[in-house]
Order: structure tokens, then C-alpha cells, then sequence
């Protein structure tokens, strides 16, 4: 008899995971409370940044691990799900601390003297910041990795059910009772709770308390409306924070755009958790401010506004990533501090070695342990820059 998961949430990492597991032999059910990429998921548009460049030893070795994840999840839906492109790393404060942490995982960076910025990133207007040069950085093709992976989920026999709303996790010894909307009640051996800003309403059917603050993100498409491409195929771009004004990530985006948003969410979601908060309405103030540091840094795209996207990502008390097990039949992965979809195929991976009975990664798992908080599980009213983590 097949081993039964559920997994709550058929979003970043709950979709890999359920694939993974499924052709390992078990029955999984993805319990989806809207529908995979679609407006209100978090995971949804085209494209994310991924890099290995970061502050912490610890993470550029856990960055280094989604690549050839990435690779191999490719290989299994039939289409690439990344693309290289390099990145600029810009500050004034962090570029020593991120070039230890790359130089530990034996990854080659250019030191970019700040006049000279534009040498690597044609176009960017120098401001007096030096910069670091990674080679190993791109774009994640975010709607294209979930759809294959849904795609191949099914047709691998997954069970996986859209539009439906989970209220409760109960679990035991054995296995795990999950309460849907209607009323109806599944089992499971394991569950995966995965649901983004959905978790924290979950978390007490667990008897947990956890410090996590779901916020808001806007992101803007700029170039040349009615050019294919619309932008010059630059590289990515980590815009670290001044004391004057937030910081900027940026990734080229195909025929869509060149994609930049603000590193500062727009709004905490209602409540601190997804609830029934499903506005996702643009905020043109935003847009222009964008629009604007676009003509003012990025010179050599058009600054005209292509489309506009409003998602959701989920803080965690410290930035750093909430996963583990916390009863014999639950695993939980939250608190993806903006940057999950990087590691969607990595945790497609680890999460299902997780729910398989394993340990995962020491050094890991001493900074995502949902049990570190402990008595001190209040959400932050701030949030951790890029670079400042």
C-alpha cells in the first residue's frame, strides 16, 4: 500500500515536493486554496532573480545547492527552468562579506571599481558605490517551473485540488487530519503545511506560535512598447539600500520587460496572515517611484511602463527560512522572507527527504528550526534588506 502526503499549499515549494514524492511511489494530494500561479498565489508571474551572492556563509552553500536541483528538475518536466545571466551586486556596506561568502563555495565574482559599473551593466548610472560582478546568478522562469511541475504531477497520477480551503491541521502519532472549508476531513501519514501567507492560521491545530508577517510586493515591467524585446538582455541587479532611499532588484524578463521592484514591501497584509486580504491592486505611487529611479539609474532601458504585478511574500522573525518537522506527521515550510522561489527546486527535494523520515542538513537546519524562537514568537514590525541580513 502506497504512503499517503498531503501537502497545504501547491505553490513554490509544496508543488516540487508533491512531484518529488509522487515518483518516489507515494499518493500525494496538493490542497491548493486558489489555483497554482494564479492572482493570488505568492509564486505568481513569469520570472525570479536567483543568485548565489549573500552575506552568510551558510546561505551561498545552500544557494549553491538549488543549482543543480534546478538543473535536474529541467531535466524531469522536459524544459529548462533557469537561465544564466550574471548579476551586478552593488553596496556599500556588504560587498566584503559577500565575497568571503562566495569565495567559500569556490565561486568567481569581479571586484567593480564604482566608476566602471556600467562596464557590466550597460546603462547603470554610477553612484559613487563599488560592486561585485557574479557570474553564477539569473533568472528563474517561475510560471513555466510551475506549470511543468503541476503538468508532470498529474500525469503521474497526483491528486492535486484547486480552489480548496483548509481550516485546520490535527495531527497525532500516526497520521494527520486535514479539515477542508466544506467540512470534509482527510488523512494522511505525512502532511506538508507549505501555504505562504496562509500558514499562520493554520498554525493552531499544531499548537504553534510562530513569528510571521505576511507583506505585500508590487513589481514593475519596463521598455519599449512595441519592441521585441522590449529591453536589452541585461543582467541582474542588487541595488543594496542607502540611507536615503530602499534598494533595487532587477532581472531581465524576455518580452515582457525588464523587471525591477523596491526593496520595501508596500503593506502587511491584514491580520498578519492571508485571511480574506485579496487586494492586489497596483499602487501608482509606487509604479512612478520605480518608473522613475528606472530613467534616473537604468539608462539604457526605455523607462515606460509595461505592466505592473502585486504579490505577497512572508516574513520570518530573523529573514531566515522556517522549516522542519514539528510532530511525527507534520513537516512545515514557511516564512520564505522573499526568497523562495530561488530555492523551489532545491526544497522540492529536501522537503520531500524531510517527509521521507530524514534529518535534513545540520548546518541547516540550526537556522530554519521552527523551534528557535521559542517564547519570543512575536512578528517584527521591520524587515531585512538585501545585503543587511
Amino acid at each position: 500500500m502506497k504512503q499517503h502526503a498531503i501537502v497545504v499549499g501547491g505553490g513554490t515549494w509544496g508543488l516540487p515536493t508533491a512531484l518529488k514524492l509522487q515518483d518516489e511511489g507515494w499518493q500525494v494530494t496538493v490542497l491548493e486554496r486558489f489555483e497554482t500561479g494564479g492572482p493570488f498565489a505568492s509564486a505568481g508571474g513569469s520570472s525570479r532573480l536567483w543568485r548565489l551572492a549573500d552575506t552568510q556563509v551558510w546561505r551561498s552553500r545552500a544557494m549553491l545547492g538549488t543549482l543543480a536541483a534546478m538543473e535536474r528538475l529541467g531535466e524531469r518536466i522536459g524544459e529548462p527552468v533557469f537561465r544564466r545571466t550574471g548579476a551586478l551586486w552593488r553596496d556599500d556596506e556588504s560587498l566584503d562579506d559577500v565575497a568571503r561568502a562566495l569565495a567559500s563555495i569556490d565561486q568567481r565574482y569581479v571586484r567593480v571599481p564604482a566608476a566602471e559599473v556600467g562596464e557590466y551593466f550597460p546603462g547603470l548610472r554610477p553612484d559613487g558605490r563599488d560592486a561585485l560582478f557574479v557570474e553564477e546568478a539569473g533568472v528563474v522562469f517561475a510560471d513555466r517551473l510551475l506549470a511543468g511541475v503541476l503538468r508532470e504531477f498529474v500525469a503521474a497520477g497526483g491528486d492535486y485540488r484547486p480552489n480548496t480551503r483548509v481550516t485546520r491541521i490535527a495531527p497525532d502519532l500516526e497520521h494527520a487530519t486535514v479539515t477542508l472549508a466544506d467540512g470534509t476531513e482527510l488523512t494522511a501519514a505525512q502532511v506538508l503545511l507549505s501555504a505562504g501567507p496562509g500558514t499562520s492560521e493554520l498554525l493552531p491545530g499544531l499548537n504553534l506560535t510562530l513569528p510571521l508577517t505576511p507583506y505585500m510586493e508590487q513589481v514593475v515591467y519596463v521598455g519599449e512598447p512595441g519592441s521585441t524585446p522590449p529591453a536589452p538582455d541585461l543582467p541582474g541587479l542588487i541595488d543594496c539600500t542607502r540611507s536615503d532611499e530602499p534598494g533595487v532588484y532587477a532581472m531581465p524578463n524576455g518580452n515582457a520587460g525588464y523587471k525591477i521592484g523596491l526593496d520595501v514591501p508596500l503593506r502587511t497584509l491584514a491580520g498578519r496572515t492571508l485571511g480574506d486580504d485579496l487586494d492586489r491592486a497596483e499602487w501608482p505611487d509606487r509604479t512612478e517611484e520605480i518608473r522613475a529611479r528606472v530613467e534616473r539609474d537604468l539608462t539604457a532601458i526605455v523607462p515606460n511602463v509595461l505592466a505592473t504585478q502585486v504579490c505577497t511574500w512572508t516574513d520570518s522573525g530573523d529573514g531566515d527560512f522556517i522549516i522542519g518537522r514539528t510532530h511525527p506527521s507534520v513537516v512545515l515550510a514557511c516564512g520564505d522572507s522573499g526568497e523562495g522561489f530561488k530555492y523551489a527546486a532545491f526544497m522540492g527535494e529536501y522537503l520531500a527527504d524531510l517527509l521521507r523520515g530524514g534529518d535534513g542538513d545540520a548546518e541547516f537546519q540550526q537556522y530554519w528550526n521552527p523551534d528557535r524562537f521559542g517564547s519570543a514568537a512575536v512578528p517584527r514590525d521591520d524587515f531585512s534588506p538585501i545585503g543587511r541580513h
